[in-house]
């Protein structure tokens, strides 16, 4: 009995060992399998940590934009108002499923053809059928009112007769994209300080004195006569019942300031934790909204929104209409109150140039104004500076001349020397402290930057120098820099104690303003000047260390002979928006743009990829090379290229996509690991029973061979 139990212990010992080392050997096969999935997820993580994407980045926005077809294929300051067209590798133009009915529409065949006006303005019809542009705009870059009034059998499109419009017809321009030169539809281009001068915006605004004289809640007549000529402009649109580009670029800016500076329309201040505040932004953005898509409306005349009837905050269907009459009524309240203050004094500050200029018809060598209240001076208290409160010294001579003075532009300062003095005490007995002079003189200075698209007050994006988000923060720096530097009365210079009555630039404070980047003063600060010049070089001195960084060469010492202006420099270039002119409307834009993609399609022909619109399709096939593209060049020619040799197109880490990246894999791997962890603690646990079935196996293996031994010696006894 004992054989055969040690025999029965032994084969299950056997069977045992053998499953155990079985499992064990299929736990290293899962184990190497573990292994090679961290390997290979390993490899992927890392591919994905290089994985790009394309995106749209052009300075003249705010904002980087994912790549899309509509992107490159509908006007918008982002492309510059110029299409960049996919291209197939044999040249021809790839067209989504809009663009390629319009292209069937005005009969192009897919190689290509002979265009004409009809042919043209039945495309452009077509493409306001697909959704792609509006009616109002498909009508206002035509010359002839083509009209998609069905589909026949075959699905060709079929028009209306042939009618010409009846005002402001827009031809056919064949050479748009062909050869003709580029419009300039931006607005915004490089000019040296020079040409600067020359613009109409910048360079001859003349200075308005006024400012250095309001107080809070006040504007000067220069800036009430032209607001008020602004508005005009505005209603004369809304009369042809038009919601142009300048009223919501109007409407946009009036929401901007009021976050900026809210008011009321008394002019009292809004606190904007208040829900008057709240309310009024809101009515603005849905008033910006409405217009912006006051052209898209139903049957009913109700404004659309991805095809559904906009509804406002009251749950009401917006009417166009009452649109209209809304931006009417905002535009006119707002014209209607600048008329009303233009000649208040209480609201308006209206600046007589002859109050602070010297005049002396009589000869007797003192000021004709003052002549009365000058002569009860003694001499020893005679004021050194003529006039009541200020003189301008121009090229270093006193201005005697209301006119000229009042006509002086920013180019004037830039260009020459001028210099603004004052005195501790005027003719009539005003005391004016440093701190005063300042004030003043900031309110003027900001007057002058507020030309160059600069305001603490007010949202000035697309005038002066302001035409992205990093040359707005430039004029900021700018700003900040002179205000705490130049203007800095506790930094005055005021070394020596010359003065003199009849001849301003023998004086000590002229002198100093004239040599240094500060306020000038005499040794005993009874005297004030400033030159506004030097002032304008130094901040856009500092507009252009902003721009350059470390790298600017520029630099704004404390004197003269220690800075080196920008503006000494006549042939740097500054991105400036320089006019509204014709090219740059948005009529000529819109039908510059469409007759570049029409007339490339008639040379070039023309394929549909309906997949075109999906954009992880687009950026796909750029990559791999299956399309490229066409941009417009300086020869007015497009011409085909690889997508990152056009401009604005560039290939940036996809942060998504290795986020997800990096998630997946570090899921994965905790997956992976934790399987491997358990397949270890299992392979440990059978290694120690193979271990102890070893050990079982040997022992039992013994007691059967010595139990045999016993058998076979008691037999042989």
């Amino acid at each position: 009995m004992g054989l055969a139990a040690s025999q029965a212990r032994f084969l299950c010992i056997t069977a045992r060992k053998a499953d155990c080392e079985y499992k064990t050997t299929a736990l290293a096969q899962e184990k190497l399998d573990i292994t090679k999935q961290l390997g290979d997820i390993s490899t992927q993580y890392a591919q994905a940590m290089n994985a790009t994407k394309l995106i749209w980045s052009n300075e003249a926005v705010a904002s980087d934009y994912g790549l899309s077809y509509s992107l490159m294929m509908m006007p918008t300051a982002a492309n510059d108002y110029n299409p960049y067209m996919i291209t197939s590798p044999s040249g021809a133009i790839v067209l989504n499923s809009e663009y390629a009915a319009a292209a069937k529409a005005a009969g192009i065949s897919k190689a290509g053809g002979i265009g004409s006006q009809e042919s043209r303005d039945k495309f452009i019809a077509a493409l306001a059928h697909g959704g792609l542009i509006t009616n109002e705009t498909a009508k206002a870059i035509t010359k002839y009112d083509f009209e998609v009034i069905g589909v026949d059998a075959s699905g060709k499109l079929e028009f209306n007769e042939v009618s010409e419009a009846s005002s402001n017809p827009v031809d056919w321009n064949p050479a748009a994209g062909m050869g003709a030169a580029p419009l300039d539809k931006a607005g915004v281009q490089p000019i040296t300080l020079s040409e600067m001068c020359l613009t109409d915006n910048i360079g001859k605004d003349t200075i308005d004195w006024g400012k250095m004289f309001t107080s809070a809640g006040q504007i000067t007549k220069k800036e009430a006569e032209k607001k008020i000529e602004n508005l005009n402009g505005l209603l004369s649109d809304l009369g042809s019942n038009k919601i142009t580009r300048d009223i919501v670029e109007y409407l946009q800016q009036k929401y901007n300031n009021y976050q900026l500076n809210p008011q009321n329309e008394k002019g009292e201040s809004v606190d904007k934790s208040t829900t008057e505040y709240a309310a009024e932004c809101a009515r603005l953005k849905d008033l910006i909204f409405c217009a912006e898509n006051v052209t898209s409306v139903d049957a009913n005349g109700n404004i659309l929104s991805a095809g559904v009837a906009y509804v406002d905050s009251t749950g009401n269907n917006v009417k166009a209409d009452k649109v209209f009459d809304d931006v009417e009524t905002l535009i006119t309240n707002e014209l209607e109150y600048y008329k009303s203050i233009k000649d208040d004094p209480t609201k308006a500050k209206v600046v007589d140039i002859s109050t602070f200029v010297y005049t002396d018809s009589n000869g007797d060598g003192q000021p004709d104004n003052v002549d009365a209240k000058f002569n009860t001076y003694s001499n020893s208290l005679a004021p050194l500076l003529w006039g009541i409160d200020y003189a301008v010294v121009e090229n270093g001579v006193i201005n005697h001349y209301a006119d000229e003075i009042s006509n002086l532009t920013l180019a004037d300062v830039l260009t020459g020397d001028i210099v603004l003095m004052s005195t501790e005490n005027s003719v009539f007995g005003k005391t004016k402290t440093k701190e005063q002079f300042r004030d003043e003189v900031l309110k003027l200075f900001s007057s002058m930057v507020a030309t160059l698209g600069y305001s603490k007050t007010e949202d000035l994006y697309g005038t002066g120098l302001y035409v992205d988000e990093a040359s707005k923060n430039a004029l900021a720096f700018a700003y900040d820099m002179i205000e705490r530097t130049y203007l800095n009365t506790k930094d005055i210079q005021d070394v020596g104690s010359k003065y003199n009555s009849t001849s301003m630039v023998d004086n000590s404070a002229y002198q100093n303003a004239i040599n240094s980047n500060r306020i000038g003063s005499d040794e005993t600060n009874s005297y004030w000047a400033v030159s506004l010049s030097n002032m304008m070089s130094a901040f856009l001195t500092y507009y252009e260390n902003a721009l350059s960084g470390v790298t600017s060469p520029y630099a704004v010492g404390v004197t003269i002979d220690t800075s080196d202006y920008v503006t000494d420099n006549l042939d740097y270039y500054y991105m400036a928006k320089v006019g509204d002119d014709a090219n740059s409307g948005a009529v000529a834009r819109a039908a510059d743009f469409y007759d570049q993609v029409y007339n490339n399609i008639l040379e070039h022909g023309w394929r549909e990829d309906a997949a075109i619109d999906d954009s992880e399709y687009l950026e796909s096939a750029l990559k791999d090379g299956r399309y490229s593209m066409t941009s417009l060049n300086q020869d007015g020619y497009h011409y085909q290229t690889r997508y990152n040799e056009t401009g604005y197109m560039v290939e940036v880490s996809d942060t998504d996509a290795i986020a997800r990246a990096e998630a997946e894999f570090t899921a994965m791997k905790a997956q992976l690991t934790y399987k491997e962890d358990t397949i270890d603690m299992k392979t440990k646990k059978l290694d120690a029973e193979i271990s102890a079935l070893s050990t079982e196996y040997d022992t039992v293996k013994n007691l059967i061979s010595k139990s045999i031994e016993k058998t076979f010696a008691m037999f042989q006894n």
